[in-house]
């Protein structure tokens, strides 16, 4: 008698599991989604020899295009890298402040790229000298018009490293 009911509870069970996992798929075949998508020539970046109390424009602005058929709003935010998120050698920047990405946010057409400066200004700190550290650049791209529905953010995170130059200039100027 057990043995029945148990298989009767099983049945019960099985076909509630598939009716209300089919729901959701029926509720989304209405619904608009945006779903873009957008890339970046900043992957993953090294800038060697920095040098203390000095202010550096990296000689390549990051680019972001549009690759989805909207309009879109571009962000990017600087992110003190987690232990797990490290590059090898590499420990995390400590403080966002000596940092500036300009800009950093516009809005892009289908297919249009935008260029972004990234501006490092190592503070005058003789113990930075012989490290290298990382931070993380995490661009998204939403969509300009919203109109209801269900939006997939694409998001990418770049990782960029520098090193500070170990030793001081010849005439001692840094």
């Amino acid at each position: 008698m057990a043995k029945r009911k148990a298989k009767q509870v099983t049945k019960i069970s099985t076909k509630l599991l598939k009716l209300f996992s089919s729901v959701p798929i029926l509720l989304l075949s209405s619904v608009p989604i945006f779903c873009g998508g957008i890339s970046t020539n900043y992957v993953d970046i090294f800038i060697s020899d920095l040098v203390i109390n000095k202010e550096y424009k990296h000689t390549q602005p990051l680019k972001v295009i549009n690759r989805s058929d909207k309009k879109i709003e571009v962000t990017i935010a600087v992110q003190i890298p987690q232990k797990d998120n490290l590059k090898v050698g590499a420990e995390p920047i400590p403080d966002t402040t000596w940092l500036n990405i300009l800009p950093d946010r516009y809005t892009l057409e289908t297919g249009q790229t935008g260029l972004s400066d990234v501006i490092i200004k190592i503070p005058n700190i003789k113990k930075l000298r012989g490290r290298t550290f990382q931070f993380n650049l995490e661009i998204c791209g939403f969509p300009s018009e919203k109109k209801g529905g269900i939006t997939v953010v694409p998001s990418l995170l770049s990782k960029v490293r520098f090193s500070i130059y170990k030793k001081k200039s010849f005439l001692g100027l840094w």
